[in-house]
C-alpha cells in the first residue's frame, strides 16, 4: 500500500488534475486505487468522477485527512487530492504519505507560497526527500526551464516533467477523462510523463 499526496497552499495550480491523471494511470496498471477528495467545499475530483462514463477506480469526498488515511489499508495506493490551502491535515497528510507531490505555476505568486509550505513541513519534521515540485500550467518551454532552475536552488526536488497550459487538457477534463487520455499524442505523452 502506498499513499501519494497532492498538497497546495492556494487552489488553481493543477492539485486535481494531476490526481486524477495518476488515479487513471494507476488503473490501468491494475492497482487498486481510491481517490481521495479531502476538500469537501469544492470536492473538485469527486464532482469530476461522476461525470466520467468508466472508472476502475473509486472516488470519495472525507471530510477530513485521518478518515482518508484509515481507508488507505484497503487499497494497493491512495491517491490524496488535498485542500486548496495548507492546514494541520497537510502535515498530518505529509507524515502518512509515501510522496507528497506540490503543483506550481511559474510566477512568484505560485513560487513563493509553494516554497514556504515545504519549508514549513520540513520544519516540523518531513523528510525533505519525499517532498516533489511539479511544474504545471506552464506556457513555453523556456518557462519550464527557468521555474526548474529556480526550484533546484530551493533544494527540494522538483520533476523533469512539467504540464503545459492547454485548452485541450481543460476540455478533456470537462469530459470527465484525465489529461493523460487526451487525443493528441504530444500532450498525452507529456501528461503521461
Amino acid at each position: 500500500m502506498k499513499i501519494i499526496a497532492f498538497i497546495s497552499q492556494k487552489g488553481g495550480v493543477g492539485k486535481s488534475t494531476l490526481a486524477r491523471a495518476l488515479a487513471v494511470e494507476a488503473s490501468h496498471k491494475k492497482l487498486h486505487v481510491l481517490l481521495a477528495d479531502c476538500d469537501p467545499q469544492q470536492a473538485t475530483s469527486y464532482h469530476w468522477l461522476q461525470i466520467r462514463q468508466k472508472s476502475k477506480f473509486k472516488a470519495e469526498i472525507f471530510p477530513t485527512a485521518q478518515q482518508a488515511l484509515r481507508e488507505a489499508p484497503k487499497y494497493d495506493l491512495l491517491i490524496i487530492d488535498g485542500p486548496a490551502r495548507t492546514s494541520h491535515a497537510t502535515l498530518e497528510i505529509a507524515q502518512k504519505a509515501d510522496l507528497v507531490i506540490q503543483p506550481t505555476g511559474a510566477t512568484r505568486d505560485d513560487l513563493i507560497p509553494a516554497v514556504k509550505e515545504f519549508n514549513a513541513l520540513v520544519k516540523a519534521g518531513i523528510n525533505k526527500k519525499k517532498l516533489l515540485f511539479v511544474p504545471t500550467r506552464l506556457s513555453s518551454t523556456t518557462e519550464a526551464q527557468v521555474i526548474q532552475e529556480y526550484l533546484k536552488k530551493t533544494g527540494y526536488n522538483c520533476s523533469p516533467f512539467y504540464l503545459m497550459e492547454k485548452t485541450s487538457y481543460k476540455q478533456i477534463q470537462n469530459e470527465g477523462k484525465a489529461v493523460s487520455e487526451v487525443i493528441y499524442k504530444s500532450l498525452r505523452k507529456q501528461a503521461k510523463e
